[in-house]
């Protein structure tokens, strides 16, 4: 007979399925953003490349004029790309997460959220200073960007609140908004068309580092994701 499981551990079965299920969230991941560097980057700099070998073949023949509107569109082409590279940039690492640390990064998902999905996203509470590794780090900024691409795409939300909380023994982050809500008894299939691609991604991604991702929802009552992640705050200097 096989001893009882412990709460809170986990079998091998379970174990070797978290990898996979990891393994192919970050491969999906991979997947997205090369498509996203080949669409808006890629393909940018094929007309930029198309129009300047136009613009070399013209010569002399072609117009003052029409070459001087041609060149605007080359320079507003590059600016799409300089702006798609930035994007893509922040989809794979933030550089502020890297040089300021996870309160700052979380920030700066603000006003980014609001600019590209129009909905007041308001910030409470602060966190201390995390004995976290930055990998760690790194997965819960990609994590709380993925509930909140999620909620932009799907949640049909007027307003959404972030709380941020930590103590000793572990770091709290709630997710908060006012749409349309889920059914989240429901079970979510993989990556079907209804299986939300992007809950399960995150729930994988969150328990590999020995997390926990909870979401409440309803029909028409809006959505909460809770993030809880074990940790111990960073020692302080002895004086």
């Amino acid at each position: 007979m096989l001893p009882p499981q412990l709460p809170g551990t986990r079998t091998e079965d379970q174990l070797r399925m978290l990898a996979y299920e990891v393994t192919v969230a970050e491969a999906r991941e991979r997947e997205r953003i090369a498509l996203g560097l080949h669409d808006d980057i890629g393909q940018v700099l094929a007309i930029v490349a198309l129009k300047l070998d136009a613009l070399r073949h013209a010569g002399d023949a072609s117009d003052a004029q029409e070459r001087g509107a041609q060149l605007v569109q080359m320079r507003e082409l590059v600016g799409q790309a300089l702006q798609a590279t930035r994007s893509a940039t922040f989809d794979l690492s933030s550089p502020v997460l890297q040089q300021l640390g996870l309160q700052a990064a979380i920030e700066s998902l603000v006003p980014r959220t609001e600019r590209l999905a129009g909905i007041k996203v308001a910030l409470h509470g602060e966190l201390p200073a995390l004995a976290l590794p930055q990998q760690v780090q790194a997965v819960v900024f990609r994590v709380l960007r993925e509930l909140l691409a999620n909620m932009s795409k799907h949640a049909r939300a007027r307003e959404a609140r972030i709380t941020l909380d930590a103590d000793a023994e572990r770091l709290l982050i709630v997710l908060a908004d006012d749409g349309v809500g889920f059914d989240a008894d429901r079970p979510r299939v993989g990556f079907g068309p209804h299986g939300g691609y992007g809950l399960f991604s995150a729930e994988a991604q969150i328990q590999a580092v020995g997390g926990h991702l909870a979401l409440a929802s309803a029909p028409g009552r809006g959505t909460r994701a809770t993030i809880v992640l074990p940790l111990q705050p960073a020692a302080t200097e002895a004086h």
